[in-house]
């Protein structure tokens, strides 16, 4: 995993760890068990979210065309992957757990679309205009 101050792994994780400490506070607050299923989607979203980025940040640099198609099938993918594991997890789930999974699912989808979209408008904006 590449490392230094252009590598996504350093902000990624410390996002993670964040997103982490709040899932646990929220979980906590409401009562619900914390569960394998948990650490499961928020590993899973950490994951999709380096390899996506470790695929779509180089293209930016050698071709911003190239990152255009790279960024919006990555959403796809993402979208798309992400439900399937939803899904599979949210059927070994027993019925009182299915809702604080799928909404802790919602938000998490979209903590890390936001942090997608500020990572990658950042890294857009350093780069040299033509």
């Amino acid at each position: 995993m590449p490392t230094g101050p252009s590598s996504p792994s350093g902000p990624l994780l410390l996002f993670t760890a964040c997103v982490a400490f709040l899932c646990l506070l929220v979980l906590h607050g409401l009562g619900q068990p914390v569960g394998p299923a948990h650490g499961l989607l928020l590993g899973w979203f950490a994951l999709i979210t380096l390899a996506l980025h470790l695929w779509q940040e180089p293209a930016m640099r050698r071709d911003p065309k190239g990152f255009a198609r790279r960024f919006m099938a990555g959403l796809s993918i993402k979208m798309l992957l992400s439900l399937l594991v939803a899904l599979m997890l949210l059927l070994r789930e027993p019925k009182e757990a299915r809702l604080a999974l799928g909404i802790l699912f919602a938000g998490l989808y979209l903590a890390y679309l936001a942090f997608s979209t500020v990572r990658l408008t950042s890294q857009a904006r350093k780069l040299p205009r033509p």
